[in-house]
C-alpha cells in the first residue's frame, strides 16, 4: 500500500531571492521542458503531483481501492447495504522548516488551512506513556507520513495562539499557530501561516487551499474573526505566482495520480473550449456575503446514446453543485436520481437501498443497453460528459448499482466520478470557476501563467448562460427543457466583466466577506469532515512543450459546526424538504 506523495514541481520564474524565496531560470516537467523554448516572465507557476488514494479514512485508504458493497444482516431478517470507499484523498509531501522536515499531508479544496502534527504527539506510539491517560490502542504511527518538531526549525515562529480542530470521524487536532519557511525542491517561501498540532489522533494533517472564508480563523463572533494569507495567497505575496489561481486535473477515474497547478492553467490537459461561471453564494440567507466553497449552477442535465438514439434531456431546472475533490461518487436530488435510473432501465431495491441494473459488460441482454450511455452536465450552455459507467458500482459479476446517490436537498454534489471528467481551474480572485472536458494520456504540456490582475483564465470562454444562476431553492425537479438546444454567443476573454449582473441571482459578485450575523451550521459527508471548534491565529507568459498526445462509508448528514474539512455544506440542510 503506497500512500506517500510524490511531489512533482515545476518553476517558470526568475524572481528576485530578497523577495523570500529563490526560484531557478531554468524549469523541470516531467523531464521532457526544454528551457531554451521557453517564455519565462518575472513570475511564473507551481505544480504539485499528489498521489489518489480512496478509502473511508485516510488510515485504511490505498490507491488500489474502489468503491464497494459492505452488507449488513439485521435482527429482523432484511438486509442493507453501503457503499465504502468513498472518499477519495489526495496526498502531497512537503517539506517544512529549516533544515527541512519532510511531512505528508491532504490536499483539501474544502478547507483553507495548513495544519501538520507535532513530533511530540501523545498520541504518537513512538511517544507512548500510560501516565498521559492515553490508551495504548488509540496510539497512531506518526512516522509513516512524518511530524513536525518546532524546536528543531530556526526559522520557526509561535504566536501563542490556539488552534482547535474536530472532525466528523472522531479525530481531531489542537494545538498552536505560528509561522515557517516551506520548501518545495528550490522554492523557498517564507512566512507560511500554519498550525502544530501537540495533541491529535490523526495520522495526517491537511493543505487546504480553498477560499479564506473557510479559514477557522474565520469562525466565532464577528468581532473577532478574520481571514490570513493561506497557501495560495503566500504564493502570490511571495511572487511565485502571479494570481491566486488553480487548476486542478484529477486524471483518469482509475488513475492514481493527479495534479494541481497554482498560477497557470495547462491548455494541454483538456478539450476546448474553456468555459468561465461564476460561483454562487448558497450562504448568503447564513450571513454570508460572499462565497465560501465552490458551489456553481447546475442548469441541466441530459443524455446522450452513441447508437444514434436522440438525445434526451432530463431536467432544465437550475440547481447548486459543489464541486467537491474529497468525495468519490455523485450526490443529487432523489428525483432525479429516479429519472436517471427509469432511462437506463434500473429498478429500485428496497433490499439493497439502491438502484440495481445489469453491468454493461455482464452477459445479459439488459446490459447493452447501456453501452454507449453518456451523462451530460449543462453548466448554462457549454456540458462536461461522461460515460454511465462512471457512476456504477459492481455488486456482484452481472449487477450493479448506481453509483448516483439521492437526497434529498434540491442540490448535488459532484465528486470525483464527475470531476475526473473536467479540467477544473479554480479563480479565487474573480470568485470564478473555468471548466471544459479533461483530455487523459496527455504526455506534453503547453503552460500558461495568468498574468496578476487578470480579470479572466486564459484563452477562456465566458459561458453562455453565465449570469443564469441559481438563486433559491426550487420546489420540485421539472422534466421540460431542451438542454441541447441553447443557442447563445460568448465572448472570450471576459469571463469577469459581468459578475454583478448576476448578483441578483444568488451568485457571488462582491469580496465583502463581513461575517456579521452568520450561522455556520454544516452539512457534511465523508470521512475526514470537521465540527470546528473556534480558534485564533497568524496570520502571460505561456511555456509549451512538444506534443506526444497520443470515502466515510454510505452518505450521512450530519450536522456539523461550524466550517467543515473535506467539505460538504450548510445550505443543504436548509434546503431540506
Amino acid at each position: 500500500m503506497t500512500k506517500i506523495a510524490s511531489l512533482l514541481f515545476w518553476l517558470g520564474a526568475a524572481v528576485n531571492e530578497a523577495q523570500g524565496f529563490n526560484i531557478p531560470k531554468g524549469s523541470a516537467h516531467r523531464g521532457d521542458v526544454n528551457p531554451v523554448k521557453q517564455q519565462l516572465s518575472k513570475r511564473g507557476y507551481v505544480g504539485l503531483e499528489f498521489t489518489k488514494s480512496y478509502g473511508d479514512t485516510f488510515e485504511d485508504a490505498s490507491s488500489e481501492n474502489k468503491p464497494e458493497l459492505y452488507l449488513h444482516k439485521r435482527n429482523d431478517g432484511y438486509e442493507s447495504i453501503e457503499i465504502t470507499n468513498q472518499a477519495t484523498f489526495y496526498s502531497v509531501s512537503l517539506e517544512i522548516g529549516t533544515p527541512e522536515q519532510n511531512i505528508t499531508v491532504l490536499v483539501d479544496t474544502g478547507s483553507s488551512d495548513l495544519w501538520v502534527s507535532n513530533s511530540d504527539n501523545p498520541y504518537c506510539q513512538s511517544n507512548y506513556q500510560s501516565s498521559t491517560g492515553i490508551s495504548y490502542t488509540d496510539t497512531i504511527d506518526c512516522d509513516e507520513y512524518g511530524t513536525f518538531d518546532p524546536d528543531s526549525s530556526s526559522s520557526w515562529s509561535s504566536n501563542d495562539t490556539s488552534f482547535n480542530i474536530k472532525y466528523g470521524d472522531s479525530t481531531f487536532a489542537s494545538g498552536v499557530w505560528g509561522q515557517d519557511r516551506l520548501h518545495l525542491e528550490d522554492l523557498n517561501v517564507t512566512g507560511l501561516s500554519f498550525a502544530v498540532a501537540n495533541r491529535s489522533n490523526s495520522t495526517v494533517g491537511v493543505l487546504g487551499i480553498g477560499l479564506p472564508g473557510l479559514e477557522v480563523t474565520y469562525t466565532g463572533s464577528a468581532s473577532t474573526a478574520y481571514q490570513y494569507d493561506n497557501f495560495p495567497m503566500v504564493l502570490k505575496r511571495s511572487g511565485a505566482i502571479e494570481s491566486n489561481v488553480y487548476s486542478l486535473y484529477l486524471n483518469e477515474l482509475d488513475a492514481t495520480h493527479g495534479t494541481v497547478l497554482f498560477g497557470a492553467v495547462d491548455h494541454s490537459k483538456y478539450e476546448a473550449p474553456l468555459y468561465t461561471i461564476p460561483l454562487i453564494n448558497t450562504l448568503r440567507a447564513n450571513g454570508f456575503s460572499s462565497a465560501v466553497q465552490f458551489d456553481v449552477t447546475l442548469q441541466g442535465l441530459g443524455m446522450t446514446f452513441d447508437n444514434g438514439t436522440s438525445d434526451k434531456t432530463l431536467t432544465t431546472t437550475a440547481i447548486p453543485a459543489l464541486l467537491d475533490s474529497g468525495t468519490t461518487l455523485t450526490y443529487l436530488p432523489s428525483s432525479l436520481v429516479e429519472i436517471i435510473a427509469n432511462q437506463i432501465g434500473a429498478s429500485y431495491s428496497s433490499r439493497l437501498g439502491y438502484y440495481t441494473v445489469a453491468c454493461p459488460d455482464s452477459s445479459s441482454s439488459s446490459s447493452s443497453t447501456l453501452d454507449g450511455v453518456n451523462l451530460v452536465f449543462d453548466f448554462g450552455g457549454f456540458y462536461i460528459n461522461s460515460t454511465l459507467e462512471n457512476f456504477l458500482v459492481q455488486a456482484s459479476a452481472t449487477t450493479c448499482l448506481l453509483g448516483i446517490v439521492p437526497q434529498t436537498a434540491h442540490s448535488a454534489l459532484l465528486g470525483d466520478s464527475f470531476l475526473s471528467n473536467a479540467y477544473v481551474v479554480y479563480d479565487l480572485e474573480n470568485k470564478e470557476i473555468s471548466m471544459a472536458q479533461a483530455k487523459y494520456d496527455v504526455d506534453s504540456s503547453d503552460i500558461e501563467v495568468v498574468s496578476s490582475g487578470a480579470s479572466s483564465i486564459p484563452s477562456a470562454t465566458k459561458a453562455p448562460g453565465y449570469s443564469q444562476t441559481w438563486s433559491s431553492s426550487v420546489a420540485s425537479i421539472g422534466t421540460t427543457g431542451d438542454i441541447f438546444t441553447l443557442q447563445a454567443q460568448a465572448t472570450v476573454g471576459n469571463s469577469g466583466s459581468e459578475t454583478a449582473s448576476a448578483t441578483s441571482n444568488g451568485n457571488d459578485s462582491d469580496d465583502n466577506n463581513s461575517s456579521s450575523g452568520r450561522s455556520t451550521s454544516r452539512t457534511s459527508s465523508g470521512s475526514r469532515t470537521s465540527a470546528r471548534s473556534s480558534s485564533s491565529g497568524t496570520s502571460t507568459g505561456r511555456t509549451t512543450t512538444s506534443s506526444t498526445n497520443r470515502r466515510n462509508g454510505a452518505f450521512k448528514a450530519d450536522i456539523l459546526n461550524p466550517m467543515s474539512i473535506l467539505s460538504i455544506i450548510a445550505f443543504y440542510l436548509t434546503m431540506m424538504l
